[in-house]
């Protein structure tokens, strides 16, 4: 028989994760409504990731999130997002990774933590809730 909720052995331990800049800009003035600009907005998205080795088979990720989202119906700035998520795991298995597989594998696990984020404070900031896509990360420079 097949057990669908078990856990399975990992070759990465996420040690602690948590944020370590978070900014939000809003700059429309009282008499602006984010709900007149819902629609075809031009959203610039730029992702970075910093990988760090530490000793003992330790390595941290920082996840660089920044988004501007400008109103298509007259260009003005609806808001501007910085968040820079760490992470902090252990390899397990040493062997059966290299530096580029680990960033992949690791992004993986704290990518939800960030989405849940970036889709709050968008939400939460009186503005259009951003929901992050799949990522292939094999893509991003580190």
């Amino acid at each position: 028989m097949n057990k669908v909720n078990e856990n399975k052995e990992s070759d990465v331990k996420l040690i602690k994760h948590f944020i370590k800049d978070l900014s939000f800009e809003n700059p429309q003035n009282i008499n602006q409504s984010n709900a007149d600009y819902n629609n075809n907005n031009k959203i610039d998205v730029n992702m970075k990731v910093i990988h760090e080795e530490y000793k003992n088979d330790h390595f941290s990720l920082i996840l660089k999130y920044n988004v501007d989202c400008t109103s298509s119906k007259n260009n003005n700035k609806l808001f501007h997002l910085e968040l820079d998520y760490f992470g902090f795991f252990k390899v397990l298995d040493k062997k059966s990774f290299d530096k580029k597989s680990l960033t992949e594998y690791s992004l993986n696990i704290i990518l939800p933590f960030a989405r849940e984020i970036v889709e709050y404070v968008t939400e939460k900031g009186g503005s259009v809730p951003i929901r992050l896509n799949n990522v292939d990360f094999s893509l991003i420079e580190s």
